[in-house]
């Protein structure tokens, strides 16, 4: 007994005794090149982000823009990747010969080139299906894949998830400003007069959601390379699956090493927070600065084809998916002053009482903006691939 009590106190105080991490390590003022993304072989885009590494106390992001960005053959082609945005470099269409290696150039604005090493276009197999599982507390989504090859057995997934939002409160009314002696003032008007409708263009919205963490497979210790893999779970009473849900996965075949240096950057960036976790580890990749071979580079690059699938989920397949608005609405009466009042925090919803012959709103129901206008959560322009 003794004996615990003391290991406990020892523990408390090790974990009590918190000093502020120096790093030893001396980056440049510039910081080195961050290379984050994989070259698609096939007819889907392919996606170069370049950044810079900032000190261990800095929050921002430093996209490195002006870059010029292309992926070059054994056999001299050449694919331009062209900025779409700071730090970001997009190519529609690459369709690169899969019996052909390649390799990613990058030229700085300070004049540095930046290769990494030539690379073989690896294949990567369909996606056999999506598929989920409901019970008391949610719904688990996973993917199904196999490879008859069995040369694959290292895998990547990420996916973007979209749903159908309606906004809990309909919008009959804007707010009509008037100008009075006493300053402006605001009062209600119909959003239809004719047809006495709501603004159906802030009811209903699609928000959509990309995946943030890093999901790995292999199939290495496997007897055949086929993988199960849970993606991702979405709680009971969500609002993702209040009407339609949707979500579209997309699967890489990696290399080992890529497969390697993703397992070390996951447990780098999700791992950590504790003593007991993993410590952060060396990233070493296979991109190079060919004009200065003492820099180091983050990032490793890896070719494939992406194969992708989607599947959608109705609230009706569910049954007591129980999704509860956590909107309130206000009741406020039909007079200038209060109005006024609640222009400044709440959006109009509707009629909430009328006088005993019907012919005047006698007070309105109003909630916050988000409460009202789904264009808060996402767009109101409906995808092309939604039913």
């Amino acid at each position: 007994m003794k004996k615990s009590i003391l290991f406990l106190f020892i523990l408390l105080a090790f974990l009590g005794c918190k000093e502020k991490y120096i790093s030893p390590v001396v980056s440049p003022n510039t910081g080195y090149l961050v290379v984050d993304g994989s070259i698609n072989a096939g007819l889907s885009s392919t996606e170069i982000i370049l950044k810079r590494t900032v000190a261990l106390d800095n929050p921002s992001v430093v996209y490195e823009g002006g870059a010029t960005v292309s992926v070059i053959g054994e056999d001299n082609s050449i694919f331009a990747l062209n900025e779409a945005a700071k730090g970001h470099y997009l190519a529609s269409s690459l369709n690169l010969n899969k019996a052909k290696k390649y390799k990613l150039h990058i030229l700085t604005t300070d004049s540095k080139v930046y290769e990494s090493d030539l690379v073989e276009v690896r294949n990567t197999p369909a996606i056999d299906s999506l598929s989920w599982k409901y019970d008391s507390n949610g719904l688990e989504l996973f993917v199904n894949t196999h490879d008859a090859t069995g040369l694959s057995k290292y895998y990547q997934w990420n996916y973007t998830e979209t749903w159908e939002y309606h906004s809990p409160f309909l919008n009959y009314f804007n707010y009509k400003q008037l100008n009075t002696s006493s300053g402006i003032k605001y009062t209600l008007e119909y959003f239809d007069p004719i047809l006495i409708t709501y603004n159906s263009a802030i009811y209903t919205c699609w928000p959509t959601e990309n995946s943030s963490s890093i999901l790995l497979g292999s199939t290495v210790s496997l007897s055949s390379d086929k993988i199960l893999l849970p993606l991702t779970y979405i709680s009971r009473g969500d609002v993702k699956l209040s009407q339609l849900y949707s979500i579209n996965a997309r699967q890489y075949s990696l290399s080992e090493g890529r497969y390697n240096y993703l397992q070390k950057m996951k447990k780098n960036t999700e791992g950590t927070g504790s003593v007991f976790d993993a410590q952060p580890s060396e990233l070493m990749g296979n991109i190079h600065c060919t004009t200065n071979a003492s820099e180091p580079v983050i990032g490793y690059i890896d070719i494939c084809n992406t194969q992708e699938t989607r599947l959608f989920i109705k609230n009706a397949q569910l049954p007591d998916w129980n999704f509860v608005t956590p909107c309130l609405k206000t009741e406020i009466p039909n007079n200038v002053d209060s109005i006024t009042l609640a222009h400044r925090n709440f959006y109009p919803a509707y009629a909430a009482k009328y006088s005993p012959t019907g012919s005047a709103i006698l007070s309105y129901y109003f909630s916050t903006p988000n409460c009202v206008d789904c264009t808060f959560w996402g767009t109101n322009i409906k995808p092309t691939f939604w039913p």
